[in-house]
């Protein structure tokens, strides 16, 4: 199941292709606060952008080098037409830098439509309302684009379905560290559901959680957690803790698992339940309880065991340095140990910091 989930994962712009195919209509997703339930209830498909292992796509992007690698290198592929299958973008705000590059997008008309997504950084009744208003009015434009009305029964019936992917997401981290999957493995499991039909990605779900691998022989390594952005990044820093004798056991990727783990709840109004299950729900930088997110953090090591944290940042990117300065007070405070790492998604860069991760695992011996 494993190897289905990698080449879902890797071939992903043929089977956005082949969806474009079928007629239905692609919106690209641009962050991980997009709510995906209103696209889908447009009878849109919701595709995560996200980063591609070639340099060459940030020289191509014609954006300043000092912007981070995130935004150059999706730009890049953007000018080199990887996303021509897409009918569309959503952007969800976290920071300057991916509130104001899609407005160089909109200039060049790189896509035939893009959205900016505006949620406040509140969750009382003034942001919830004025959230909700928002909510409809993409869902009126949505439905122009597809030509279906987005009704309240299809909003229904589609944020089920991602509850199910949230409840499923949970189900696999409660059981993965007392199973046999590794950590690389555990990043194309939830790397696919960024890319897939949410519908044929619960199926693929609920088949790889009837038949885990069993757990490995107890060994002596040291466990560790990974807090990270990046994909690719996360790979090569998973790779590099197991080369001095550490296993990753657990994880908390902005959109895997913690962007879900919180079912939304409807009740009465269901433009208004899913505002109110986006508002201060997605762990987001300046968006999210600073101390909620330590607290998380540190329980989810303690459930899998975990003996250190890996902080992994992406250089430039201001918003997560930001959470970080603020994170570190609380990790001091309860002396958890930690290493945080600012690379740039080069495997060079990474393997540059071999000295630091080697380090951090002899001070956890």
């Amino acid at each position: 199941m494993i190897e289905v989930f990698k080449k879902k994962f890797d071939q992903r712009h043929r089977i956005a292709g082949q969806i474009k195919k079928e007629g239905k209509r692609i919106i690209g997703c641009f962050y991980g606060s997009v709510p995906k339930e209103l696209i889908h209830s447009a009878g849109i498909v919701p595709v995560q952008l996200v980063e591609d292992r070639d340099y060459r796509y940030e020289s191509k992007s014609g954006l300043p080098p000092y912007l981070c690698g995130m935004s150059k290198n999706l730009t890049g592929q953007i000018n080199d037409k990887v996303f021509d299958y897409v009918d569309g973008v959503m952007v969800s705000t976290v920071c300057d830098t991916n509130r104001h590059v899609p407005d160089i997008w909109e200039r060049n008309k790189v896509f035939p439509k893009t959205w900016i997504v505006r949620a406040p950084i509140k969750a009382d009744d003034a942001a919830v309302s004025y959230y909700t208003r928002e909510i409809r009015l993409l869902a009126e434009e949505l439905g122009k684009l597809s030509g279906k009305k987005v009704t309240e029964e299809d909003l229904r019936k589609s944020i089920a379905l991602y509850n199910e992917n949230r409840s499923l997401f949970r189900k696999f981290y409660e059981a993965r560290p007392g199973s046999g999957v590794s950590a690389e493995e555990a990043v194309y499991v939830f790397a696919s559901a960024l890319v897939l039909p949410v519908e044929e990605h619960n199926a693929l779900m609920k088949e790889f959680l009837a038949d885990l691998p069993p757990a490995p022989a107890k060994d002596r390594k040291i466990k560790l957690m990974l807090c990270a952005l990046n994909i690719n990044m996360s790979l090569e820093v998973i790779r590099l803790a197991g080369k001095y004798g550490a296993r990753v056991v657990t994880d908390d990727f902005t959109h895997n698992a913690r962007y879900g783990s919180e079912e939304i709840e409807i009740d009465g109004d269901v433009f208004r339940s899913l505002a109110q299950g986006y508002l201060r729900k997605i762990p987001l930088p300046g968006m999210y309880a600073f101390e909620q997110r330590a607290r998380y953090i540190r329980d989810l090591m303690k459930k899998a065991g975990a003996e250190g944290l890996i902080y992994l940042l992406q250089l430039y990117c201001d918003a997560y340095a930001m959470e970080y300065s603020v994170l570190k007070e609380y990790f001091d405070q309860w002396n958890l140990p930690h290493l945080k790492i600012e690379a740039e998604d080069t495997p060079l860069s990474i393997e540059q910091l071999n000295v630091r991760v080697q380090s951090f695992m002899e001070s956890l011996v």
